[in-house]
């Protein structure tokens, strides 16, 4: 145990003399959070300002038939109208020429119809692709006008807006705003965690086996009064280490970014406010926990392909195809639907996708949870004696 401890400090010296690997492991898993939240906070507080700002630009066709909802939006600020041409090409150039947001166009013999209650309609040209705030506006403009011609026509009638809703019904959502909110982010927050554990284990294995090879100092190592389980097993626990302060980081990134973006405004520092809330300790602590086996598992794969690798350079070609196929589970972990069971417990990457968004969201059942710690232990455990096994064979550790 002593030669083990000595070798896990010697190594974990290596890496953190190590910038790229540092950087890596600590840096970008801090800064990732913060920097991606600010952006998207400050690029949707943009976008809603420019919107309010710029107003809505509306033109009117030029049929006859547009003065009844010209005289509608005469009295809503921040709409300014103009009147267009009839022709749909010259319309369409308006619409994507960024020279008006919508154009509503009223056919021939609409306002007749209207009077005679008989069927009729409009239309309306916009862009959806530009701005979501501007499309959301033109979409309430349209719902507006067609409650306001409905009230009307009852009031001609002498008919209460009543009769078009006679009960009215109240929708309860017994879900709490933390498991709404986990059921929407909670499958994001474990795809970094996972992705960030994988790169957080591969640079350090890369370096401390393929690496060693490359530089010679493998074998000054084996002969040093040390079992070869010794020195694996130091390496091992230094790869480990890497991975864990790299999903480390990564929690404690986001929680900067809850605080900082908590302190503003407008509805992005309102779900970073739900956020401070879902990372409360024991949630925090629940998810390290659920860490700890899949990065033990992520530290012998890699430092398992680093020491079959004949350098640094084929090391990193072999472990990158890892990583492409750790992010396919992650992701079916977000999609709607899939959730954690008995089944979904026992697949690697899943189950912790799974697990963790549903630790966020404060619905994890405890069979599942306690099926998705074993199999990963297991899985840990087999990867460990496999990695063991490699790094014993003389092919490997003397192939360079």
């Amino acid at each position: 145990m002593r030669h083990t401890l000595t070798i896990f400090r010697k190594e974990l010296k290596e890496i953190l003399r190590d910038r790229r690997t540092l950087t890596v492991m600590l840096v970008i898993p801090l800064l990732i959070y913060p920097v991606l939240f600010a952006g998207i906070s400050s690029f949707v507080q943009g976008q809603e300002e420019k919107a309010d700002k710029e107003g809505l630009r509306v033109g009117l066709a030029d049929t006859g038939e547009q003065e009844g909802f010209s005289v509608f939006i005469d009295g809503i600020p921040g709409i300014q109208q103009t009147l267009v041409s009839t022709d749909t090409a010259a319309i369409r150039q308006l619409i994507q020429g960024d020279s008006l947001d919508v154009v509503f166009y009223f056919p021939e013999g609409y306002t007749q119809a209207l009077d005679s209650l008989q069927a009729t309609g409009y239309r309306y040209y916009f862009t959806s692709t530009n701005n979501e705030f501007k499309t959301n506006q033109i979409n309430t403009l349209s719902s507006s006008y067609q409650e306001h011609l409905t009230g009307l026509k009852l009031s001609e009638l002498s008919v209460s807006p009543r009769i078009l809703q006679p009960a009215d019904a109240e929708a309860i959502n017994l879900a709490s705003q933390r498991e709404q909110f986990g059921s929407v982010i909670g499958g994001i927050i474990p795809y970094f965690f996972i992705i960030f554990c994988l790169i957080g284990c591969m640079y350090p294995a890369m370096d401390l086996a393929a690496g060693e090879k490359e530089r010679g100092t493998l074998e000054t190592l084996l002969v040093a009064p040390a079992t070869r389980m010794d020195i694996y097993l130091g390496k091992f626990l230094a790869v480990a280490l890497s991975g864990f302060i790299s999903a480390m980081a990564a929690i404690i990134g986001i929680l900067i970014a809850s605080r900082i973006i908590s302190n503003g405004e407008g509805d992005m520092s309102g779900m970073m406010e739900m956020l401070n809330g879902l990372l409360e300790p024991l949630s925090v602590l629940s998810l390290l926990g659920i860490l700890l086996p899949l990065n033990a598992f992520f530290a012998a794969i890699t430092l398992m392909i680093s020491i079959y690798a004949r350098s640094f350079k084929e090391a990193q070609s072999m472990i990158t195809p890892l990583m492409i196929v750790c992010i396919f589970p992650a992701i079916f972990g977000m999609l709607p639907g899939v959730e954690l069971n008995m089944t979904t417990a026992l697949v690697p990457i899943l189950n912790v996708s799974l697990g963790a968004k549903e630790i966020i969201a404060g619905t994890i059942q405890p069979g599942p949870l306690a099926l998705t710690y074993i199999s990963l232990i297991a899985y840990a455990v087999v990867a460990l004696m496999v990695s063991v096994r490699f790094f014993n064979d003389e092919k490997n550790i003397m192939k360079g």
